[in-house]
């Protein structure tokens, strides 16, 4: 089955690597048929309901969606008529136009237009709000222009996908889920999306056992629990450990184990599947005084230790602290790692590392 995936375009490397990951860990055989900005076409050995699984814990992902044909805008008319809709189109339905940047479509015009045929070919109802089938047109592959000030624009777009929705991202779920609303809240406690997306690149898979050896408020753990995973985490200090605990009741999780621990004294009845961790920056009491680059080392020390030999680790960490230093002399080796600005004076680095 042929698929065109969406994604965010806020980070230029981590959507389509969540992606990637994520399939791999589905086993979902894959074949990547071309890229644009913001898009992955894609073949998967898959069924639609697999497809859905995938996408219904994406963090970077928009939508994905079962590609029926590509065109270009000129051929777009007689390629929607050479597709017989009663295949796609077996209830209420609605046509979305979906560009990829700024370049000028008459959306409401070709929505209205797409609409009004496949309504009379499908003689099915057009429904914009309850829809049962979505129609997407999306316009990609752009001719881009840059002016004197280096500002680029879209002038034209040289295909059109099209396409029937098969699963939209829940965005819900990361507004309800932020770490403000929680019972327990400390600030700078890492965002939901990508704590999601780090449990993805430590590739977790249902009952998998997940580790986080600095679990502060229970962020990583919450979104690990969503994949119906078994849950361990530690902090050093107490009231992140109560906290934690307190967050994962609160979202009906019961199956975790939440210790208050120095990592490099940890001791688990067994290895883990895979672990995600944002281990604190700087030299501060959290750290007991100790260095942060020292601690890096002595924590991944101590966690490869209880890391089953094909797991992985993922791991933010500042962009002044070079983990190929930090690693030195641990069974571990960067298998990739992706960059993300937080603000003017510090990018995250997000690392997943696996054993030699």
């Amino acid at each position: 089955m042929e698929i065109t995936v969406i994604l965010s375009q806020e980070n230029e490397t981590l959507p389509r690597a969540e992606l990637l990951a994520r399939l791999g860990t589905l086993n979902i055989k894959y074949e990547i048929l071309n890229e644009y900005p913001g898009i992955v076409e894609l073949e998967v050995d898959a069924t639609k309901d697999e497809v859905s699984e995938l996408g219904a814990h994406l963090a970077y992902t928009h939508e994905i969606l079962y590609t029926i044909k590509k065109t270009t805008p000129e051929n777009l008319q007689t390629a929607i008529e050479s597709i017989d809709w009663t295949k796609y189109v077996k209830d209420s339905f609605k046509v979305r136009v979906k560009r990829m940047g700024n370049g000028d479509v008459d959306k409401d015009g070709i929505e209205r237009n797409i609409g009004g045929y496949i309504k009379k070919e499908s003689q099915m109802p057009v429904s914009l709000d309850n829809a049962v089938h979505t129609i997407k047109l999306v316009y990609t592959d752009p001719e881009v222009v840059t002016n004197e000030y280096k500002e680029t624009s879209i002038t034209s777009y040289n295909k059109v996908i099209i396409t029937e929705l098969i699963i939209e991202q829940n965005k819900r779920h990361f507004f309800d889920n932020k770490p403000h609303k929680r019972p327990y809240f400390h600030p700078g406690s890492m965002s939901p999306k990508l704590a999601l997306c780090m449990v993805n690149l430590a590739r977790v898979h249902e009952n998998d056992t997940l580790l986080d050896p600095f679990c502060g408020t229970g962020g990583i753990l919450i979104e690990a629990g969503e994949l119906n995973t078994k849950l361990i985490g530690s902090d050093i200090e107490k009231q992140m450990y109560e906290g934690t605990k307190l967050n994962l009741a609160a979202e009906g999780f019961s199956d975790f184990k939440i210790m208050w621990e120095d990592v490099r004294d940890l001791k688990l009845d067994k290895k883990v599947d895979a672990v995600a961790m944002d281990p604190p920056y700087g030299i501060s009491t959290t750290l007991g005084g100790d260095d942060t680059k020292q601690l890096y080392h002595e924590a991944l020390n101590a966690i490869s230790s209880y890391l089953k030999d094909d797991g992985y680790i993922c791991m933010a960490s500042p962009h002044y602290i070079d983990l190929n230093e930090v690693i030195e002399g641990t069974p571990l080796k960067i298998k990739e790692q992706h960059s993300i600005r937080m603000h003017k004076s510090l990018t995250r680095i997000i690392t997943v590392l696996t054993k030699k």
